[in-house]
């Protein structure tokens, strides 16, 4: 196959051997799945029928191939979907790892605003990153005030089993904030993707939101844990809360 190297400017740091490397990878897995694609009876093209001058197997060779322009089309719409999932969860990742929306506009040649809008949904994860991130001690401290008192929590009627999942799940997502802390990474080793900022995250609002739920004070100490939780509670849905004008 010809390549004649495109013009787009994301592609000017690239040498041309570079670029045909590249440009032949795409092409390989293309034809691969396009032929898949292919295969699929969803994808029969109409059948001209004979044409004149049709020698041999052409017709059938023919048909094929109309079969397969059917399938490239798909094909192409199947790879721009999965990369823009992708660099979607890119750009998650990049957030929780302390990115602005500033600095994915910049990285994608565009704004702040188009960023936004090509990815709602980050605003939020920054304003949570930012807020686990800058208070991260300090819930350390209410986790363990919360989990020292639970001897003297009380739960309504059949809520005692549930209580304890919850108080046993806090401390697990504690041990987990603590061994994360200490790694020398922010990343999870087993998918070098960012995890520390959104376990911290869920360790609030899942795990302690469960526990406050749930639990009841039978000591003034426990009272005043569970008060702690409230207000971190109160403040992270105030943080998440804001909209992005």
């Amino acid at each position: 196959m010809t390549r004649v190297r495109r013009t787009e400017e994301v592609f000017d740091h690239l040498s041309q051997r570079e670029y045909d490397e590249l440009a032949g990878l795409v092409v390989e897995f293309s034809r691969r799945l396009t032929g898949m694609l292919a295969e699929h009876p969803s994808f029969a093209a109409p059948e001209g029928g004979a044409k004149p001058g049709d020698v041999d197997d052409e017709r059938l060779r023919r048909a094929g191939y109309l079969r397969r322009v059917r399938a490239g089309q798909a094909a192409q719409a199947l790879l721009a979907e999965v990369a823009a999932g992708c660099a979607a969860e890119d750009a998650v990742d990049a957030v929780w790892l302390g990115a602005s929306l500033a600095d994915l506009g910049e990285s994608t040649g565009s704004t702040r605003q188009a960023a936004r809008k090509r990815w709602p949904e980050l605003g939020r994860i920054h304003r949570t990153r930012r807020w686990v991130s800058g208070h991260a001690d300090d819930l350390v401290t209410v986790f363990r005030m919360v989990l020292d008192q639970a001897p003297g929590y009380t739960a309504p009627d059949r809520s005692a089993a549930p209580l304890d999942r919850a108080v046993r799940a806090l401390d697990a997502a504690l041990a987990e904030t603590l061994r994360s802390r200490d790694s020398g990474s922010v990343l999870d080793p087993a998918t070098a993707r960012p995890v520390r900022w959104r376990r911290l995250a869920d360790a609030v609002d899942q795990h302690l939101r469960a526990v406050v739920e749930l639990a009841g004070a039978s000591t003034p100490e426990a009272e005043t844990a569970l008060a702690a939780a409230r207000g971190v509670l109160a403040h992270h849905d105030a943080v998440v809360a804001v909209t992005d004008g």
